[in-house]
């Protein structure tokens, strides 16, 4: 008798309807952000580069703050810094600097590295107008790639799209792909043509001067802009500093 209650028992539990099947958890089941990669400091946080409006108060001083250190830098660092090597490229401490703010600020990327090149390395050094205007674009090259390719690029990689996790060898190669070396190598090329043709620079030195611009600038990205990727980063954006979208 017992036997047979317990059959009866186990075949109505499992005669319950259709409509009573528990539904999935999609926000557990199947989530929006790729897995962690064990010791990554990969954030949980989307970026993007839609437009979904402008940006608070806080992030337009946080980037007003950015163009003004930037430019204060380059104007610093092409009149007061010597030159390292053969050349017209000084030791440009500012690209250190401007990487980070690039993968931060998102599409105010843009006004930071033109303002910054276009005044700082250009009108306040001396640079007349008429070059200045198209040499300030050599830093769409330096600080805007990286900051696309970051956008469009980490989540697929696994890596923070403000480069917290510059420290780990995923977040370091992929530091290197896409911020360090390709950008400052196609910017050095770029900046120092404007010079030639504009008779700022003399053929004999374009080589020199385009090794010596993009060797120094990868050598200063990789010390400065790694320790400030991984050190501010996660403090920037623990205040909502960061750009998360194209603009806010």
């Amino acid at each position: 008798m017992d036997d047979l209650t317990r059959t009866q028992n186990t075949d109505t539990a499992n005669d319950q309807p259709l409509n009573e099947v528990e539904k999935p958890n999609y926000a557990s089941d199947y989530p929006e952000e790729p897995p962690e990669v064990g010791g990554s400091a990969s954030t949980s946080i989307r970026y993007t580069f839609r437009f979904t409006g402008w940006p608070n108060i806080s992030q337009l001083v946080a980037v007003a703050v950015a163009t003004a250190v930037y430019t204060v830098l380059s104007w610093l660092t092409i009149t007061t810094l010597p030159n390292p090597a053969l050349g017209v490229s000084p030791l440009f401490i500012a690209i250190g600097f401007g990487i980070p703010f690039a993968l931060w600020f998102g599409g105010w990327a843009f006004v930071i590295a033109y303002i910054g090149n276009f005044v700082g390395a250009g009108l306040l050094s001396g640079l007349p107008a008429p070059i200045a205007i198209p040499f300030g674009a050599a830093d769409f090259i330096q600080l805007c790639i990286p900051m696309l390719l970051y956008r469009f690029l980490a989540p697929r990689f696994n890596v923070s799209p403000i480069g917290k996790d510059v420290f780990t060898r995923r977040g370091f190669i992929f530091f290197l792909i896409c911020a360090v070396i390709p950008n400052n190598i196609v910017g050095g090329l770029y900046g120092n043509f404007v010079l030639l043709t504009t008779n700022m620079e003399t053929p004999n030195l374009f080589i020199p001067s385009w090794f010596t611009w993009s060797g120094v600038n990868i050598i200063i990205v990789l010390i400065i802009g790694s320790i400030l990727l991984s050190q501010l980063g996660p403090i920037v954006e623990r205040f909502g500093l960061t750009i998360r979208d194209a603009l806010r």
